[in-house]
């Protein structure tokens, strides 16, 4: 068994050309298309992987090159996550910010169309985190991951907009 040199060059190029693409992807369409709201984020989530793995091994069927793939997009990651780790500029081009959509009474409406999000899933997130109305609900945030966070009304604690660490795109500076 030879190792074709030429081959395994070319399937590392695709790999970081692909990796880079799909993250560029994601980043540009934002949150909503990794979170975990309903089937068809799930489904559209699948397929993005499906289109990636075809893309990166659709030109040779092989063992070695499925294997090496999966060893370079597992390098890829880390050496994204390690540099996102100790240099802002790389953090702020692969992670997003959460966002705040909700905060006592008032929606961001903004906030809302920037990230695809209606108020029939705002409430569906109070609901599967057992509580009935807004009225319940102090603050919703979008996470960077795609989750909605859902925090309680309480007189205990008051709750200000700087708790949250989100910055509405019109605060930043």
């Amino acid at each position: 068994m030879s190792i074709d040199m030429v081959g395994v060059l070319k399937l590392i190029t695709i790999c970081i050309v692909s990796y880079i693409s799909i993250v560029l992807v994601l980043r540009i369409s934002g949150k909503r298309t990794l979170s975990k709201m309903n089937a068809f984020d799930f489904i559209v989530t699948v397929a993005l992987g499906s289109v990636l793995a075809t893309t990166i091994v659709s030109y040779q069927d092989s063992f070695w090159n499925g294997i090496l793939t999966f060893i370079t997009l597992v390098v890829l990651q880390y050496v994204a996550t390690w540099l996102s780790v100790r240099f802002k500029f790389v953090r702020t081009i692969l992670k997003s910010r959460p966002s705040l959509l909700y905060f006592e009474g008032d929606f961001d409406e903004e906030a809302l169309m920037k990230e695809r999000i209606t108020k029939g899933e705002l409430k569906q997130a109070i609901r599967t985190s057992g509580f009935i109305s807004f009225e319940q609900v102090a603050a919703i945030v979008l996470e960077s991951d795609g989750t909605l966070s859902v925090m309680e009304t309480t007189d205990k604690i008051k709750l200000e907009k700087d708790d949250f660490l989100v910055k509405k795109s019109t605060d930043v500076k």
